[in-house]
């Protein structure tokens, strides 16, 4: 039996209608999209073929200062600093006053395209004299700068001298010269076993001066001649054989004192031994003091009397010469010595130096001995008498 056919159902009036709205809706829409889609591309199209519009020329206040920042950037880079320049107003443009030279050629170059960069309408000027650029923005000048080399500065005066610097204060210096010398060996022994630079005065007559004097000198000691010389009160007072007095003649006086040189080795210089009244007579001391002279001695003054003129006549003789501040041993008593010793350390610490005399005696040397750690820690020097003369 043949199949029997599907009999199609017939759609209804309402359907056909929808779908024939859904259709008009979709190609509506299909519509805009293109209408979109070539609108934008003409819009695209347009922007690219069509030459873009040139903006217009700004002159307002940002482009001033957009100008100024290039002017003050090209000073920088020519190696001005802005301590250089000096800003102002003239007849209503803006000046920069500089304190240096014009600058070179790639300095003006470089300025001229960076200001052409901030708007064309700008351009600088290097043409209205030689010593100033103008920048103009269209045609007016709205910056000038001026340059002017600095002044040249005279070269300052030389620097007054410094005042001299004082010399370092000298340390106190003290000579102790020990007369009467040449007796014995022991007394000039103990005297080189104390610890300080005491000066021998060796009396020519003592049967040993000679030995003494070598020994002294083989020490390191200086060693003068201790010259006799006639004292008041002679003949109660005695300055031994063969010693200077005032009525000698002036040729026994220097054979007298030749004599002396040679039983006194190495003697550098000389004091008087007593002499309180031949040092009081000019002319005799004159005498003396040549021969001294012409040996190359000093002379010390023991200064027996208050009236000597012995170091006077030595002054004008040329002949270098001291005077003695200190007798240490008038009176024999160790703990008396000891007390002059420290009178004459202080007497070179307010003078700067004295000379003090003494004697072989044992209350001598054992004060010398005490002493000589005192004198030390006083920061005095103990030198030979040499050092201490005037010249």
């Amino acid at each position: 039996m043949p199949p029997k056919k599907r009999s199609r159902a017939k759609r209804s009036p309402r359907k056909k209608s929808q779908g024939r709205q859904l259709k008009v809706l979709l190609a509506s829409l299909g519509l805009v999209g293109f209408l979109l889609v070539s609108l934008l591309l003409l819009s695209y199209l347009r922007q690219s073929w069509l030459p873009k519009p040139v903006p217009p020329v700004q002159t307002g206040e940002f482009v001033l200062e957009d100008l100024r920042v290039e002017l003050e950037s090209a000073l920088l880079r020519s190696g001005i600093s802005l301590d250089q320049v000096t800003t102002g107003q003239q007849n209503g443009i803006a000046t920069f006053d500089v304190s240096s030279p014009y600058p070179p050629a790639e300095v003006l170059s470089s300025l001229a395209e960076r200001v052409q960069r901030v708007t064309p309408a700008a351009h600088i000027d290097t043409g209205i004299s030689s010593d100033a650029i103008a920048v103009y923005l269209e045609n007016r000048i709205v910056y000038l700068v001026r340059f002017a080399p600095p002044p040249v500065e005279p070269p300052p005066p030389p620097p007054e001298p410094l005042p001299p610097t004082p010399a370092p204060p000298t340390r106190a210096r003290v000579a102790i010269i020990m007369d009467d010398l040449g007796q014995d060996m022991h007394s000039a022994r103990t005297l080189l076993n104390i610890d300080l630079a005491v000066t021998f005065a060796i009396i020519p007559q003592n049967e040993k001066a000679p030995r003494v004097a070598a020994l002294a000198h083989q020490a390191g000691r200086e060693v003068l001649v201790h010259i006799p010389m006639e004292p008041k009160g002679y003949p109660a007072m005695n300055p031994g054989a063969d010693a200077l007095f005032v009525k000698l003649p002036a040729e026994e006086v220097r054979r007298r004192f030749q004599g002396y040189l040679k039983r006194v080795p190495h003697a550098v210089g000389g004091n008087n031994h007593m002499g309180s009244q031949f040092t009081q007579n000019r002319e005799q001391m004159a005498v003396v003091i040549e021969e001294m002279r012409k040996a190359g001695l000093f002379f010390v003054d023991s200064r027996t009397s208050g009236k000597s003129v012995a170091f006077d006549v030595a002054r004008a003789a040329g002949v270098p010469a001291a005077g003695r501040d200190v007798f240490l041993d008038n009176v024999q008593k160790e703990e008396l010595i000891a007390q002059e010793i420290r009178k004459l350390v202080r007497l070179a610490i307010k003078k700067g130096q004295a000379v003090g005399i003494c004697h072989p005696y044992p209350q001598t040397m054992a004060a010398l001995r005490r002493e000589a750690g005192y004198i030390r820690s006083q920061g005095v020097e103990v030198v030979p008498v040499s050092q201490l003369l005037v010249r």
